[in-house]
């Protein structure tokens, strides 16, 4: 029932509508390629004109951006992963509108065609993914399975698996290098849990505000990781706006300055040590807005060529992907 509804919401709000380094300055978007070496962050599929396979780059450092090619099929509520040389898209809701097993890559030197990666034992929307320094990807939770985690490598799962502490999906995760760290979700409210290859880790200090949907990543201060979660949807279904804040060893996070509008089914990520946020939705209209953490607020520094929600972003260096850059 939770996937059906999750469905049937996507095609009514369709319906509807169709502190650490400098910043760039807000500018309308140009679609010359990039600069070799730059750090860009990858978008793909979600809700945008259409049910999207398009993929597009952004590059914050010139406001940038190009094509990749479309995935081979329209996906969203899917993950995206740079797993060594490999661009690896996984799970989401496909073009039956149905959760899928299946992972896709772009791996050069190669044609510019998504070739199969992997089969996800199950069939996983709206959960997390982490590229693991080893190599493998570790799948948590999602619509379909939102009990279990799963790794998976190049070819097909490895069969290991292990259950969740909690039911989760619709929720967010932030890279920690050695681990992954889930924020929020369906069945999770404002819990916040650390897993890795092996399991469970730990639960760390719960947010304020419970909230699925929403934008999550972090960033260095003083060699501290920072933790931030923003927007998304609280357990009564409101959009929020609020951004909460908390270092690693804290005790509890701090409520900081909001979005600059309600906002849900973004997609986050760092890159250059600065919090990003690209797309997402406000009550019915999809965003094309990437906006940036700048010390304590958010702002604009650019915009996607295409408007869209619930896709699925990562960074990239260009410079090992730039055959794909039409």
């Amino acid at each position: 029932m939770q996937e059906i509804k999750h469905i049937l919401v996507k095609h009514m709000e369709q319906a509807d509508c169709d502190k650490d380094s400098p910043l760039p300055t807000s500018a309308s978007s140009t679609t010359t390629a990039p600069t070799h070496g730059t750090e860009g962050i990858l978008v793909s599929g979600g809700f945008g004109k259409r049910d999207e396979k398009s993929v597009e780059l952004f590059i914050p450092e010139t406001n940038q951006t190009c094509s990749f090619p479309d995935l081979p099929v329209a996906r969203l509520a899917h993950t995206m992963n740079m797993v060594g040389d490999d661009l690896v898209v996984c799970g989401g809701i496909d073009d039956q509108y149905s959760p899928t097993k299946s992972c896709v890559h772009l791996s050069p030197p190669s044609t510019s065609v998504w070739t199969s990666y992997a089969t996800m034992r199950r069939r996983r929307a709206s959960h997390s993914a982490w590229a693991s320094p080893s190599g493998e990807l570790l799948m948590v939770g999602g619509d379909g399975s939102d009990e279990d985690a799963e790794i998976v490598n190049a070819g097909t799962s490895t069969g290991r698996e292990f259950r969740l502490e909690q039911k989760t999906w619709l929720h967010c995760g932030i890279d920690a290098k050695d681990s992954v760290i889930i924020t929020g979700g369906d069945g999770s409210e404002r819990l916040v849990a650390r897993y890795n290859l092996e399991g469970h880790v730990e639960n760390l200090p719960a947010m304020n505000q419970g909230r699925s949907r929403h934008g999550c990543s972090s960033y260095l201060s003083d060699g501290t990781m920072v933790l931030i979660v923003a927007g998304g949807l609280s357990m009564n279904r409101e959009v929020l706006s609020s951004t909460e804040r908390m270092t690693i060893g804290s005790a509890a996070w701090t409520t900081v300055n909001a979005l600059p509008r309600t906002l849900y089914d973004m997609a986050s990520l760092t890159v250059g040590n600065l919090v990003y946020l690209t797309g997402g939705r406000d009550n019915y209209v999809s965003r094309s807005e990437v906006l940036v953490l700048d010390g304590e607020d958010w702002r604009e520094v650019g915009q996607l060529k295409i408007a869209r929600n619930e896709h699925a972003a990562t960074m990239i260096n260009t410079a090992s992907l730039m055959e794909f850059c039409k």
